[in-house]
């Protein structure tokens, strides 16, 4: 489960770097100024960072199973709504979908790691988690 919950993190830290990758054919599909590539660089900041206590609260209430069966299908459809978009309000609106799916993406690995884990191992493997997971900005 901890893999299947880091490689949703590493996605997730994928997923950040669009905007940077993507800026000059974005600028020239949707005519982009400089603010509104800010604009949807920002949305999936924005929504996931908004989004860090409701999801500490669902993984605590619903615990972390739940918890990204909710999120990441919202990931999923941001990502299909943004490829598909021909629009910039619905291309931001996909950032902010992606951005609230992948919220929990690297608490969900903490807590796990805290509840199936002995806590002398919380450190070590929480880095090793943050370390592969972080892979995923590499690779895109």
């Amino acid at each position: 489960m901890l893999m299947t919950l880091t490689t949703a993190f590493a996605l997730s830290q994928s997923f950040r770097t669009v905007a940077a990758i993507m800026a000059t054919q974005l600028q020239r599909d949707f005519a982009l100024t400089a603010q509104q590539l800010g604009l949807f660089a920002g949305a999936f900041h924005f929504a996931f960072g908004a989004l860090q206590l409701f999801m500490g609260i669902g993984i605590d209430l619903q615990g972390v199973k739940r918890t990204v069966l909710f999120a990441w299908p919202l990931a999923i459809l941001g990502a299909v709504v943004s490829a598909m978009s021909h629009d910039f309000a619905v291309l931001v609106a996909g950032q902010v979908l992606i951005g609230i799916g992948c919220a929990p993406a690297f608490l969900v690995c903490t807590v796990f790691i805290a509840r199936h884990f002995p806590a002398e191992r919380f450190a070590p493997i929480s880095g090793l988690t943050l370390g592969i997971g972080s892979i995923g900005m590499l690779l895109t």
